[in-house]
């Protein structure tokens, strides 16, 4: 069958909708962050509770991304993506009237279901609606979407908290909500299954206790010793339902994932590479700030304006990749960006106890570059290589690798940094030397995975 061309202003029209839905949602992990002291202060909430204000959000958001997925190939990408910002809107009401930390976290929970219907179907009827070569532009400009979102989200998080106080920042999402679903009724198209599929809900349900366990145990990891009962007790779950999860889709007769599509080689690469290449990236972003303020003694304000070069390499460089990839090879391209992040690790690997501001600006905008020159088109890869009828399926599982590779990067780098620098502070090191030690290793892991991707990447067709 023909694929359905849309006329240039309308496929950007759809495109303003995604991009709305994509920029709130990174607006709001932004300004969530910042609201975290207030709201721990009104339900009096320790620092490792009011943490769950966050991951249950990311863990909600990132366990269900292939259910909707599956959905989309079952239904309406439409109704799912509008009943996904809809979703959104009334977890922001909860949340801004919520008065102790339970009621909170379960409305961050509906948001982040609310987040994962929008990020499991935007991908996808971006494809649908960029059917040719400009699919790379319209993929760059999400990449250039997702960076203002995190660039404004500290600022305005901040002017919101001090002049209307913390339920604002959640306020501020539902008058975006209602216009993004009302151009949404009117803009996106319907864009019906045309296949007859069916969802497999136990196979479905072990994915997602499999996978909550596993993310949360991650993430738990790096506040808790690895080796304590708690945590081993959460992996050891994730395994026996990871296990129970592989078991059924070979016996199945209609699979959740089906993982016969992800024999596929360009999917299966592109999976991987996702994985490795947002890993590197994340072993970063928790140990910069530390060093920034411990070893450089930076003040939060000069911290936060020497994060902010890579977002900015990240808005610039994703367009721009998005457009190489509508004439170059994905391979070269994707393969060119992770050796930015490579180079970038390594010289943050070098980096000593006292750098010139431009030599941190450097490597950010190396690193931010790196971002969004291997992000665009390996996601077109992905996306082009997908079969029809299981496009939402495999648009929600590159989500879902993106965000495993995030949650990876930080935890592992904190078991890398962690033990290196302990060992040298027995060793009698002082604290910032031990500090760098561990800090170089984590940098070191981090080039070692942009490498391992940048290899795969090379050898995809």
């Amino acid at each position: 069958m023909k694929k359905k061309k849309f006329k240039f202003p309308r496929k950007w029209r759809i495109f303003s909708v995604t991009a709305t839905g994509t920029f709130m949602s990174t607006l709001d992990g932004g300004i969530v962050n910042i609201a975290l002291p207030a709201m721990s202060d009104q339900f009096g909430a320790s620092l490792e509770n009011i943490q769950w204000v966050v991951t249950i959000y990311l863990l909600t958001l990132t366990c269900f991304l292939p259910v909707f997925g599956k959905l989309s190939d079952m239904y309406s990408r439409k109704k799912l993506y509008l009943g996904g910002f809809l979703t959104f809107g009334i977890g922001s009401v909860l949340c801004s009237f919520a008065t102790s930390l339970p009621m909170m976290i379960f409305a961050r929970a509906m948001q982040g279901l609310g987040g994962s219907a929008m990020v499991a179907n935007s991908q996808a009827i971006i494809a649908k609606a960029f059917p040719g070569k400009d699919r790379g532009r319209a993929l760059g400009s999400v990449g250039a979407v997702v960076a203002l979102g995190s660039l404004s989200g500290p600022a305005v998080g901040g002017f919101l908290i001090q002049h209307f106080g913390w339920p604002s920042v959640f306020l501020v999402n539902i008058p975006v909500c209602l216009i993004g679903v009302w151009r949404g009724l009117r803009i996106i198209p319907r864009f019906e299954a045309k296949h007859k599929l069916k969802m497999d809900v136990a196979g479905a349900v072990y994915f997602i206790i499999a996978c909550f366990t596993f993310l949360y145990g991650l993430d738990a990891g790096t506040d808790k010793s690895w080796l304590s009962a708690q945590i081993l007790l959460t992996f050891a779950i994730a395994l026996i339902f990871g296990f129970l999860f592989f078991h059924r889709e070979k016996v199945s007769k209609t699979p959740f994932l089906g993982l016969a599509t992800f024999k596929n080689r360009t999917i299966a690469f592109g999976l991987a590479v996702a994985i490795l290449g947002f890993c590197a990236l994340f072993c970063n972003s928790i140990l910069l700030p530390f060093y920034l303020t411990d070893i450089m003694h930076m003040d939060p304000v000069k911290v936060g304006l020497l994060i902010l070069p890579f977002p900015v390499a990240l808005a610039v460089s994703s367009p721009v990749s998005g457009f190489l990839s509508e004439r170059y090879s994905a391979r070269i391209i994707t393969t060119a960006g992770l050796g930015l992040i490579l180079i970038g690790a390594l010289l943050f690997a070098f980096i000593g106890p006292a750098p010139s501001v431009w030599y941190i600006i450097a490597c950010q905008l190396i690193m931010g570059t790196g971002s969004g020159v291997f992000q665009v088109p390996n996601n077109n890869t992905v996306i082009s290589a997908a079969p029809k009828n299981k496009l939402g399926i495999v648009t929600s599982t590159n989500a879902l690798c993106r965000n495993i590779g995030t949650v990876l990067g930080v935890a592992l780098s904190v078991a890398v940094f962690s033990p290196v620098k302990d060992h040298f502070l027995a060793a009698g090191l002082p604290a910032q030397d031990a500090f760098l030690h561990g800090y170089a290793a984590a940098m070191f892991f981090a080039a070692f995975l942009a490498l391992a991707g940048g290899i795969i990447s090379s050898q995809r067709d």
